[in-house]
């Protein structure tokens, strides 16, 4: 797990870019017309890391079965 960060950064048209990272390492970057709007952002993003997380998994485990199941019937996609 990584360390939650947030960086808000005032752009030269008034409006607002914020980047954050979850615990997980999750990051992405949103722009908002107001700094309060970037940490009501950042707090909306920490506060559904877990639920982000499970379907991130979710899918990965859906993938490796994609892969063995082409595997099985003789397609190889490498």
């Amino acid at each position: 797990m990584t360390k939650e960060k947030m960086l808000i950064t005032k752009l030269d048209d008034g409006m607002w870019s914020v980047e954050i990272t979850d615990k997980y390492g999750d990051w992405t970057k949103v722009y908002e017309e107001t700094i309060d709007d970037c940490r009501k952002y950042a707090v909306e993003f920490w506060n559904t890391a877990e639920t982000r997380k499970a379907s991130n998994d979710s899918w990965g485990e859906c993938v490796k079965q994609m892969i063995k199941d082409d595997r099985k019937a003789g397609r190889n996609w490498e």
